[in-house]
């Protein structure tokens, strides 16, 4: 099937996610129609006062003092994959040639001997040339350095869902328009960790002459040209195969998160040409985590990795975040700032086995990925509208860089325009385009309409592709579907 190696990752994923239907920590990616118009303040939708912390009192004030209460329910979910054909396949591929942890050592059983790369055609040309041999197997070493550097960078995939009901209540109490809203998000993400393979020719040639040196009968079975890659003759047959021995892994991470949070907001001053509105919002972060790493020469093929992830251990952090809005309001247009996670909570994710890693990078980085910190970033957005505001046109763009749960960077930019209608029968649209400009740097265009005026569906594709079994499909592509209450 088309989508064989992406489903792999993605629905082993977000079934896991599902099974406590409390799900995983912030995405990074709004709901409803914002996952088009994208994170500003568009005004006409309740979702809209779900993104700056003083949007709600801009809503109430437009409505001119009447009551605005309302709530909107979405649900979205996204898949992102990383640009390689075939990436498990791949996968599969590269962890035949990596040699096992000792025993008693590796999360993974191994059910059967693992073939290793097959060095029989060189294996053949050691006598007449063992130099010339040697050189073929630093070529395949190469080789293997090579896809193992490609897998760090392209050997990804990611999956999110969520769930969002944000409340607005505007009323006279305090003056000003209160929020809360309950949000369910998970994301999970498996990736490799690579190691450069260590291999010196000329130590190679020596070990290999040595062991041609020795009688057939005192021969060892065993033959380490390197440090870090072993050749396996067997015997019987005198099958040649070649095991890398370092630390190269592939890592799973999964988190699930129950936000909870409760916003006021008003308006601060107003002139002739437009108010000034402030708002503050308190988040009560109930975050699940769970981390699984395993060597490549631990893991028999990837599903071998998902089963050890359905085995793996949720470990539970609470905390608390802030975050605060300004929205200065014109008549046809607004300005707005916001900064999240303002006290920049942080989250730990268990604990991995590390006994079985010798290289002090890998267990570095394992001891720092283990740390999940929100980060605090600044938030801008513009908006423009026409006199009756059916139109409108939107700008939005993160200050600075923030990183998500699952280890991956973001800083959104995006660019949109929405037309609105209170007509039941004449649907609203929208058209949007989003960009990260850090770590994937991938492209977004967005496509969303409100129907009979409560309905929202919003689809984003991106405009990158990657092949799988031989077809381009977009690299990542996300949908939410929400119906909005006014009362």
């Amino acid at each position: 099937m088309i989508f064989k190696q992406a489903l792999t990752a993605g629905v082993s994923g977000l079934a896991l996610l599902c099974t406590g239907m409390v799900l995983a920590g912030p995405v990074y990616q709004p709901q409803g129609a914002n996952l088009t118009l994208g994170d500003v303040t568009h005004g006409k939708r309740v979702q809209s006062a779900s993104s700056n912390p003083a949007g709600a009192a801009a809503d109430y004030n437009r409505n001119a003092g009447k009551p605005f209460r309302g709530t909107v329910v979405s649900f979205a979910a996204g898949l992102e994959y990383g640009n390689l054909q075939d990436l498990f396949d791949l996968y599969d591929e590269i962890t035949k040639g990596h040699e096992p942890s000792p025993p008693g050592t590796g999360p993974v059983q191994l059910p059967e001997p693992k073939p290793g790369i097959d060095f029989g055609k060189i294996w053949d040309e050691l006598n007449p040339d063992i130099q010339a041999a040697v050189t073929e197997i630093a070529n395949e070493i190469a080789v293997q350095s090579l896809l193992l550097k490609v897998i760090s960078v392209e050997g990804h995939a990611k999956a999110w869902v969520a769930a969002d009901a944000p409340f607005v209540i505007g009323n006279e109490y305090l003056g000003g328009a209160w929020t809360f809203g309950v949000n369910w998000s998970g994301s999970s993400k498996a990736f490799g960790l690579s190691e450069d393979i260590e291999f010196d020719r000329d130590e190679a040639i020596t070990r290999i002459e040595d062991w041609f040196n020795l009688l057939p009968i005192n021969r060892p079975v065993l033959l380490p040209v390197s440090d870090e890659f072993i050749l396996r003759i067997d015997p019987m047959t005198q099958v040649v195969s070649g095991f890398i021995d370092n630390d190269s892994s592939m890592i799973t991470k999964s988190t699930r998160t129950t936000d909870l949070s409760f916003g006021y907001s008003r308006q601060a001053w107003s002139n002739e040409s437009g108010s000034l509105y402030l708002g503050a919002e308190a988040h009560y972060y109930n975050m699940q985590l769970s981390r699984v790493s395993i060597r490549f020469g631990d893991i028999s093929n990837s599903e071998d990795l998902f089963e050890a992830i359905n085995d793996g251990n949720f470990r539970t952090d609470e905390r608390l975040g802030v975050d605060l809005g300004a929205l200065w309001v014109g008549e046809n247009y607004q300005l707005g700032v916001q900064v999240t996670n303002v006290n920049e909570p942080n989250f730990t994710f268990p604990d991995v086995d590390l006994d079985v890693y010798r290289n002090p990078n890998s267990v570095q980085f394992l001891l720092q990925d283990q740390r999940y910190e929100m980060d605090r970033q600044w938030k801008l957005e513009g908006s423009w509208f026409s006199k009756e505001r059916s139109w409108s046109g939107h700008i939005g763009y993160d200050a600075d860089s923030a990183t998500d749960p699952m280890g991956d960077d973001f800083q959104w930019v995006t660019a949109s325009v929405g037309y609105a209608t209170n007509s039941w029968w004449f649907p609203g649209a929208r058209l949007g385009y989003r960009q990260n400009l850090t770590g994937t740097k991938l492209k977004y265009i967005g496509l969303g309409f409100t129907a009979f005026r409560y309905f929202n569906f919003d689809i984003s594709s991106a405009l990158d592709v990657v092949k799988i079994d031989g077809q381009k499909l977009p690299q990542g592509l996300m949908l939410s579907l929400g119906f909005e209450i006014n009362w």
